[in-house]
């Protein structure tokens, strides 16, 4: 009995495996670990890269007078180029004016390139207001408006414990006021005329 006792105690104090079987249970864990930082990191990127492209298409349209119809959907091929790596991307060009008068805002026009997003209307601009800042009358800003799509390329949830990055899409609302002129306007929109 002294001999099952004593070759027990050896084993119990033998740790020449202890390297090889700590290494399988962290190797997993660390693996995992660089994973989910690569992936968090692409998420702020891609966050940064789609307000970047936002702020560019907002201040190339500050520039503008009037727009033309070709111009406003080539904006959506400068979104695309901008944010590359991205499935799908979506843009919104809506030009407003303050009415003093009547306490509200008048539609110029509203236009998203290829029909992805619904043009905005005059009953809906009004829901906007708490988001676009204090105009005086007459004065109108230009609201750019993206939804950018971001797809993990790997799956960071741990069996059900933690959700990990799901696909998720990216808004940004982006008001500017034009630089040089009063307004901008979409050629041969009725609202621009007078």
């Amino acid at each position: 009995m002294t001999r099952l006792r004593n070759s027990i105690r050896a084993f119990a104090r033998d740790e020449s495996g202890a390297l090889l079987a700590e290494a399988l249970i962290l190797l997993p864990m660390l693996i995992w670990g660089f994973i989910a930082l690569v992936v968090y990191w692409d998420v702020f990127r891609t966050i940064n890269v789609s307000q970047k492209a936002a702020y560019s298409i907002s201040d190339l349209l500050s520039r503008q007078g009037v727009v033309n119809t070709q111009f406003v959907d080539g904006l959506s091929n400068v979104l695309q180029f901008l944010t590359p790596g991205v499935p799908d991307s979506r843009l919104r060009i809506t030009s407003i004016e303050y009415n003093a008068r009547d306490d509200r805002y008048e539609l110029l026009f509203s236009r998203s390139p290829g029909g992805k997003v619904p043009a905005h209307t005059q009953t809906t601009i009004q829901t906007l207001r708490p988001r676009i800042p204090v105009l005086a009358d007459l004065e109108s800003v230009i609201i750019v408006e993206t939804w950018v799509d971001y797809r993990p390329r790997f799956d960071t949830g741990v069996l059900n414990f933690t959700p990990g990055v799901s696909d998720q899409t990216f808004t940004q609302f982006i008001v500017t006021r034009p630089r040089n002129w009063r307004r901008i306007c979409l050629q041969g929109a009725p609202a621009c005329t007078s």
